[in-house]
């Protein structure tokens, strides 16, 4: 018996220092993430083309933009080359199975004590992140997003959080991380009264962010 309590009590300091150092280990995670830049409307463009299988026309590309156009007329055969190069290089080192990147700044409410987190205010079954580029609108669409529309994640971890007020909720910055599925190249689809290339993706992770400090709250995964 008196083995079988000593057995009991050590499983339990066991226990009790593995959930101590796992959240340790995860607020060291946490306080040392970074923030990594949302995606841009040229990558969006460049990813949906390389899905496609074909090279967009670069040289159209830099002759349409704004600096093309104020550069002097003798310098502008050697400005497009050199962009060239450079728009070349960024197309063949983009890679399809790296996550895109998307902020969604909004309002959370009060933190719901009984489910364990907030209602994310404008998560919507029809959700899209709208990007137009050299004349062409893409839409990014995050399928699944309505078995995402509460953010789960523990109290304690925003108790001590001086920019926001856990009972009155506030605002937020969610970055959606989107793992790319497929893309529709028969015919763009008319979203908010302009027609949209449409790009599938499915949700690896949503981290929510303080929007005043930039630091990480808290991050959560895909669901299996």
């Amino acid at each position: 018996m008196y083995h079988r309590f000593i057995s009991a009590v050590a499983m339990t300091v066991v226990v009790f220092v593995l959930s101590v150092s796992g959240a340790q280990a995860q607020q060291q995670f946490l306080d040392g993430l970074k923030m990594k830049p949302q995606a841009d409307a040229q990558h969006i463009s460049m990813l949906f083309h390389k899905m496609a299988g074909f090279q967009p026309d670069f040289e159209a590309w830099i002759q349409n933009s704004k600096e093309y156009k104020q550069t002097p007329q003798q310098q502008r055969r050697s400005y497009i080359n050199e962009r060239l190069d450079i728009l070349h290089d960024y197309y063949a080192r983009i890679k399809l199975d790296e996550p895109v990147v998307v902020y969604f700044k909004t309002q959370v409410p009060p933190y719901d004590r009984e489910k364990g987190g907030f209602q994310i205010q404008g998560v919507k079954k029809d959700m899209f992140f709208s990007y137009k580029h050299e004349g062409g609108n893409f839409a990014i669409v995050p399928t699944g997003v309505m078995d995402y529309e509460f953010f789960i994640m523990p109290r304690d971890r925003l108790e001590n959080a001086a920019a926001f007020d856990i009972e009155r909720g506030g605002t937020v910055i969610f970055h959606f991380h989107l793992r790319l599925k497929s893309i529709d190249t028969t015919t763009p689809y008319l979203l908010e009264g302009a027609p949209h290339w449409l790009i599938a993706t499915e949700i690896v992770e949503i981290q929510m962010w303080d929007q005043k400090n930039k630091t990480p709250f808290w991050i959560m995964y895909k669901k299996e």
